[in-house]
């Protein structure tokens, strides 16, 4: 049982924000302009800090300048035939508007999401096969919840949005893109009802690398300490039984699906990056 004082983290962490969002257009475009929060700086340092205690393996970007050339690196890199992500004016960064709807939105207006999250699971695969010359390795998120993945119904495709952290440069990239499934289906774990499940199934299924697969199981154990704070943000407050029996159903069909995905030589060699 998380007490009151691990409650009132959980909570700050669910609604401070340290980068503001503005809609505009520019040369005819729309476009989103973001731009650091005054005294944001101040928040991500104390963020660091117990993202460090809960070990999560993730950090933000305590001076906007790294931030922005980050969120610069990570768009051109994703989606380079898309007009481009723009550092400035100032400490912002300016990116042209994506058509989608957030998979986050998608559940909370009760729509069909099976076939957004099948698109946004091989989005993500393509994604985690991109070499990134930060990491001397595939890329990742690090920080790939529901609201930073945007489906597009009239053309079934999936976008990866806002790179305001990264993972650990010496975490391997296996453990990476776990991670990254992980905060996906932490809150899908989290909904109130059985909606979680065929979304969290079509994850699985069409993410498909048996490696990481596998490594995703490892990581799926509710854990103590300031770890279990993060967990406790992730599944928006879920009761422990309902998170480690749906994470059982979870580990299931991941060795169900890992089972019938060998790892090709491709992935060996990824595994040691």
């Amino acid at each position: 049982m998380i007490d009151k004082a691990q409650r009132v983290v959980a909570w700050l962490m669910n609604r401070v924000r340290v980068n503001r969002l503005f809609e505009s257009i520019e040369d005819g475009v729309p476009v989103f302009l973001k731009r650091r929060r005054p005294g944001g700086t101040i928040v991500i340092w104390f963020g660091n800090r117990f993202l460090a205690l809960a070990q999560s393996g993730i950090w933000m970007f305590v001076r906007a300048g790294d931030w922005i050339e980050w969120e610069v690196h990570c768009a051109r890199l994703l989606y380079p035939e898309r007009p481009e992500v723009k550092a400035g004016p100032g400490a912002a960064v300016t990116v042209p508007k994506v058509a989608g709807t957030s998979l986050r939105q998608l559940l909370a207006r009760n729509e069909p999401a099976v076939r957004a999250f099948t698109t946004a699971a091989r989005e993500l695969r393509r994604a985690h096969q991109l070499p990134c010359n930060c990491y001397g390795a595939p890329w990742s998120h690090g920080d790939l919840h529901l609201d930073n993945i945007l489906y597009d119904p009239g053309t079934d495709r999936a976008v990866l949005i806002d790179f305001d952290a990264r993972h650990d440069f010496r975490i391997i990239s296996t453990q990476r893109h776990g991670d990254d499934l992980k905060v996906m289906l932490l809150e899908l774990i989290g909904l109130p009802d059985g909606r979680w499940l065929q979304p969290a199934t079509a994850l699985i299924e069409e993410y498909q690398e048996a490696s990481v697969l596998s490594e995703l199981s490892r990581q799926l154990f509710v854990p103590r300490g300031f770890a279990r704070i993060l967990w406790h943000v992730r599944t928006n407050g879920a009761p422990t039984r309902q998170v480690e029996e749906r994470l059982k159903t979870v580990r299931m069909i991941i060795e169900r699906v890992a089972a019938t995905t060998a790892p090709t030589a491709r992935q060996l060699a990824r595994d040691a990056g």
